[in-house]
């Protein structure tokens, strides 16, 4: 196309550009995907004006993933919910109110900056704030906010609680890898395999199976107590559905979005650092282990290399596959 050149200062011949670069956020190599004029003259690039897309915002976001960060919406959704003002949140996580706006805003928060954030998200963690500084807010509004943390607290514990006693109350037995379920080694291990990546579930699901089943081939008991079922996709964690629901609620470290793959839609998951103390040597070795395996691979290419388990081969929709299987598997 012809256009007015700014440096040439005239109208030139103009390439259109679609690639993908990278850009450097704090030593991570971000790829991004960028639109631009290229002049065929001088070669200067002039940019698309495109308000709905910004390329640093997109790097920004990119990063944020891959290290477990909050985004900048979750941090206002998450103030707006408690009804609180820049400047009292701010005071409260002890970040100067122009800081917090730049990160409500778009800006890349510190680390440091960050881990106060994601901490005070959790209930338990801002109870105990507004406990030891009640000077932070006025009577009625520490007062409120405490009877709303309170709340939502007891409610995402009555969730878990209701998940548990429905679906997780079964005895341990070869259904189970041999132990009783354990719900908080099944959120640990998937946020595990979810720090700073970005896992479709498709891919989380069998990534649960195999660390479970793995676990059992080399130690005779599972790592979390779950029974898998057979789903189209391959195996999944039983109620696996319930469990992504439960863990949002329980732990807002780990968070999904959708992503699209062309004509498909899947959701797509992150985290923060799991709590390392809940496994053994040998379960951390055994989850390092599938998660190195598996690292290249697609969430359709883990899914067809599933459907070749015997345990997956000899059992049909909704039913459940059996620790048996775990001696023939393929790792």
């Amino acid at each position: 196309m012809n256009a007015f050149c700014p440096n040439c200062e005239k109208e030139t011949e103009q390439k259109f550009v679609d690639k993908v670069e990278e850009i450097n956020i704090r030593g991570e190599m971000i790829p991004i995907h960028m639109e631009y004029y290229q002049c065929e003259e001088c070669g200067e690039d002039f940019e698309i004006p495109r308000p709905d897309y910004d390329p640093l915002d997109a790097a920004y976001r990119e990063y944020r993933n891959r290290k477990g960060m909050a985004q900048p919406e979750e941090i206002k959704k998450f103030r707006k919910e408690l009804g609180l003002t820049q400047k009292e949140l701010s005071e409260i996580l002890g970040i100067g109110i122009a800081t917090l706006n730049r990160y409500e805003n778009g800006a890349l928060q510190s680390e440091a900056h960050d881990q106060v954030v994601r901490l005070s998200m959790q209930p338990d963690n801002l109870l105990q704030i507004l406990e030891k500084k009640p000077e932070l807010l006025s009577e009625s509004n520490r007062n409120r906010i405490i009877q709303l943390l309170q709340k939502k607290d007891q409610d995402c514990g009555d969730l878990l609680e209701e998940a548990i006693e429905q679906f997780g109350s079964y005895s341990p037995n070869l259904l189970s890898g041999y132990i009783r379920f354990d719900v908080n080694k099944l959120f640990q291990a998937m946020k595990f395999f979810c720090l700073q990546e970005r896992v479709v579930k498709t891919k989380l699901m069998k990534l649960l199976f195999y660390a479970d089943f793995k676990h059992f081939k080399d130690n005779g008991i599972s790592i979390s107590g779950v029974r898998y079922a057979h789903a189209y996709h391959g195996p999944v964690p039983d109620q696996f559905e319930t469990w992504l629901v439960a863990i949002s609620e329980w732990d807002k470290q780990i968070t999904s979005e959708e992503q699209s793959f062309g004509d498909y839609v899947g959701e797509v998951y992150t985290s923060g650092e799991p709590d390392w103390s809940v496994f053994s040597t040998s379960e951390l070795a055994v989850l390092a282990f599938v998660k190195d395996k598996f690292q290249k691979y697609s969430a359709r290419q883990i899914r067809d290399f599933s459907h070749q388990e015997k345990g997956y081969q000899n059992t049909q929709n909704g039913e459940i596959i059996s620790y048996q299987y775990a001696q023939e598997l393929q790792i």
